[in-house]
């Protein structure tokens, strides 16, 4: 594909979310909603890799326009499986790795709350970052990751203070109201459900993850940020 070929593409697949560059080429502008990416793709791979360096299988949740999932399949011997709920993120994304010549990676359209998780097969590790604060039921999510993988790379918001808490299924949890400012980077459903932090970390616990190391974290009044590396024992 040719440079002109590539910059058809990327316009016709317009509007973006973080934009899309190639070899130095800006082709497509992102988003001016304020939507940015909490952290570099490439960072946060080696992250991932350096929490599970035997992980081949890998499974991603919430791919959006495919950056972390490329990032990911560039760790050779990989195979990666990325979900996504909207199928005009999942085009670009689709576009991103067929540019990048990353045939180690498949896109499917998934919604995580509805979709059967064994179905999907066993996985070497779980990317779950940006998703679970976009979920109706968090701790459900989390308890069908542990039923396809002994590995889970977690970065998500929790709720911070007890203001606002209701309880659901045993967990304390925050209703909140979908509205990003950006259409496309929202959930699938309008009203979600955050959970606390003790509540984050009894669902993974549940979930089978009992080994959780918190690599970062970021406490506030409201909007709590964390990222953990969770295994399960053994």
């Amino acid at each position: 594909m040719n440079r002109e070929e590539i910059r058809k593409r990327a316009i016709e697949l317009e509007p973006w979310v973080n934009g899309f560059e190639y070899e130095g080429v800006r082709y497509a502008r992102g988003s001016e909603l304020g939507y940015l990416l909490g952290q570099a793709p490439e960072d946060r791979a080696t992250a991932f890799f350096a929490a599970f360096p035997d992980a081949r299988r890998i499974l991603e949740l919430g791919a959006l326009e495919g950056a972390d999932t490329l990032a990911l399949a560039r760790r050779p011997g990989t195979s990666v499986l990325a979900l996504e709920g909207r199928v005009e993120n999942l085009r670009r994304a689709e576009f991103v790795l067929e540019v990048n010549g990353a045939a180690n990676a498949q896109m499917r359209v998934a919604d995580v709350e509805t979709i059967d998780f064994p179905s999907l097969g066993r996985f070497d590790a779980v990317l779950c970052a940006g998703l679970l604060y976009h979920v109706q039921q968090p701790w459900t999510v989390l308890a069908n990751i542990g039923l396809v993988a002994d590995n889970l790379f977690l970065s998500t918001h929790y709720w911070g203070t007890t203001d606002g808490l209701g309880g659901q299924d045993g967990f304390a949890v925050k209703p909140v109201r979908e509205d990003h400012p950006e259409p496309q980077a929202r959930g699938l459903s309008v009203d979600v459900q955050w959970l606390d932090r003790d509540s984050l970390m009894r669902a993974l616990t549940a979930a089978g993850f009992t080994e959780v190391e918190v690599v970062h974290e970021r406490i506030s009044p409201e909007v709590c940020d964390i990222v953990a590396v969770c295994r399960k024992a053994g």
